[in-house]
Order: structure tokens, then C-alpha cells, then sequence
């Protein structure tokens, strides 16, 4: 594969990556101004681990758990510690101006030394457990592989289905631990199937030609549609095919559209930025937003038309930060 060819896949993924992440930002601001009988915005987490599966199914690179550990130390340890360490600090000044709870600073520091971590920073920990047993798994032999991988896939199943323990404080703490295990079982599965499908049929699918790429992208989008719409319920199964066939299909349509330089240099730019935007926007700005919408607004509740003014607001201040991070303080996200 030559190496254009490996820009302009690389810029579809940061295409998808910030597709992604700002369909998670705006869901999270966003709370009944749209109404709609259906789920366009399908693109949600899953896809960040779908990607590093269908990258590593390209790659040549077999780095070991020990490399790949001194490889994410920067890029996703040291940015979970030095962004939950802000965050920590900005629950106490809340505490200290009687906004917030004390409890939800005792809450936020417990959940950052169990890894479950603060609001999104969850998916910073699941990330790299799911990564580090995929690449101690694959050097393993292959009736090791088939059986770990179905006992995580149970495990997943009853995890997901069978623990809910949100009752009391309690059962808050037990629920933090298994949850990052469960969230790490889930990156787990998304890369190693993603890792076969793109290992198999990656390099192929990309040689095709963009015509017949975009028709598939679209096709797969639609199918990943009907399902979540139409037949997803709490299938955990179910959620795994329907988010595999939505982040490859769209990356396949982004494949055949990064040309367009109006829709690919927004999105390419969100998915360079993705761990910023995922830490900030719903730890810090969508919390001052709550606070200033009740304390400083006296609004009873938290809904409408007037939240999307929210999101607009918030995203030109996540703006600001990005860049603020990237020229003065590089080194909180490993640069």
C-alpha cells in the first residue's frame, strides 16, 4: 500500500474518530429540543476500539504488551492522571462555593484510583486494558485465544445483563471496579474482531473502487440503522454487530469523501483532538453548564431548546481549550 494511500486512510479515520466523539459530546448536551422517531446519530464509543482493531489489521507492527505500555504511558496514562487531577480540583472550589455535593468529590477521587474514572475518562482505562490483553492474547496459541475470548464474551454478557448495583452508596463502590472490567471486556471484543475482519479482508476492501465503497458504506450504515432502531433492545450481542457496521461503514464512506475538504478538515480536526474533547466537554463544560443553568439561571430543570444554545457555547469554549492544550500544556495529552 503506497504511502498516499495510507494518509488519506489515515485521515478518514480521524474523520470517523471525530464523527464519533462529537455525536457523543452533542448527546450529551443535548436533552429533548430534538424529537425524532428514530436514531440517526449511531456512531458512539465502540467506534474508537473498532478502529484500532481495523488499523492493527493493516499493520505489520507485532509490538509487545511491554512496548505498547511504554507507548500509551503518554498517550492515555499520564493524560487519565493529569486530567482527573483538574477535575478533582474543580470539585473542590464547587464544594468550597457550596455548588456541589461533598460527596460527589469523594465519589469522582474513588472512582479515579479504581480506574472506573471521572465522568468520560472511564473510557481512557477500558481503552488500554482492552489493548494490552488483545496483544497478550494474540502471541498466544490459538485454542488459548478461542477460549479466552469466549470466557470474556460470557463474562461480557453477565456483567452487562446481570449487575446493576446503583442502589446505595454501597453498591456504588462495589459497581465501580466491575464496571471497568466490564468496560475493558468490551474493548477487548470490539478490537479482536475487528483485528480478524480487518486482517482478512482490510486491504481489499480499501483497494476497491470508491464507487462501490461508498454504496457498501452506505448499505452497512442503513443496516446498522434498521437494527438499532427497529430490533436492538438490551442485546449486548446485537449492539456489537449493529456499532461494527456502522464505524465500518462509515469510515468506508469517509474513504470515498475526504476529498471534500469542507465536511473531512472539521471532522479530521475533532479526531485529532478526541481525547481532549473527550475528557473536557462533559467533564468541565457540560458540569459548569448544569451549575450555571440552576445557581446562576434558577432553571427547575435542565431541557429544551435552550440546551443546544448550551452545546454552541460549549463548543467554541472546547475550541479554545484545544488549542489553549495543544500550545501551552502538550504534555497533559503525551505530546
Amino acid at each position: 500500500m503506497t504511502q498516499s494511500q495510507a494518509k488519506k486512510r489515515s485521515n478518514a479515520i480521524d474523520m470517523v474518530k471525530g464523527l464519533s466523539i462529537m455525536t457523543l459530546f452533542f448527546l450529551h448536551f443535548e436533552e429533548n429540543a430534538i424529537v425524532s422517531d428514530y436514531n440517526f446519530l449511531l456512531l458512539r464509543s465502540p467506534a474508537f476500539y473498532i478502529i484500532i482493531g481495523w488499523l492493527w489489521g493493516l499493520s505489520q507492527n507485532r509490538r509487545s504488551v511491554t512496548e505498547h505500555w511504554k507507548k500509551r504511558l503518554n498517550g492515555l496514562v499520564k493524560p487519565y492522571i493529569y486530567f482527573s487531577l483538574i477535575f478533582i480540583i474543580f470539585d473542590i472550589i464547587m464544594v468550597a462555593l457550596q455548588m456541589l455535593d461533598s460527596h460527589i468529590l469523594y465519589r469522582d477521587i474513588y472512582k479515579s484510583l479504581c480506574l472506573r474514572g471521572i465522568g468520560t475518562l472511564w473510557f481512557l482505562p477500558a481503552l488500554l486494558g482492552g489493548e494490552i490483553i488483545f496483544l497478550y492474547l494474540r502471541t498466544k496459541k490459538l485454542y488459548i485465544k478461542i477460549c479466552s475470548f469466549i470466557f470474556i464474551l460470557i463474562l461480557l454478557y453477565l456483567l452487562w445483563n446481570g449487575v446493576e448495583l446503583r442502589h446505595n452508596t454501597l453498591n456504588n463502590i462495589i459497581n465501580a471496579p466491575i464496571s471497568t472490567c466490564k468496560d475493558i471486556c468490551i474493548a477487548f471484543i470490539f478490537i479482536s474482531l475487528t483485528y480478524l475482519i480487518s486482517r482478512k479482508w482490510g486491504k481489499k476492501i480499501l483497494a476497491t473502487d470508491k464507487k462501490i465503497l461508498f454504496t457498501i458504506g452506505i448499505a452497512l450504515y442503513l443496516c446498522d440503522f434498521c437494527i438499532m432502531n427497529f430490533y436492538y433492545t438490551t442485546d449486548p450481542i446485537l449492539y456489537i454487530i449493529s456499532s461494527m457496521l456502522a464505524c465500518i461503514g462509515i469510515l468506508l464512506l469517509f474513504t470515498t469523501i475526504e476529498h471534500f475538504k469542507f465536511i473531512s478538515s472539521p471532522l479530521a480536526y475533532c479526531g485529532r483532538n478526541s481525547l481532549i474533547i473527550m475528557a473536557v466537554h462533559y467533564n468541565l463544560l457540560y458540569q459548569i453548564t448544569l451549575i450555571c443553568d440552576k445557581e446562576l439561571l434558577g432553571s427547575p430543570s435542565y431541557s429544551g431548546f435552550k440546551t443546544l444554545i448550551y452545546f454552541i457555547i460549549a463548543l467554541f469554549l472546547q475550541i479554545i481549550i484545544i488549542e489553549f492544550i495543544n500550545r501551552k500544556v502538550p504534555f497533559m495529552i503525551g505530546k
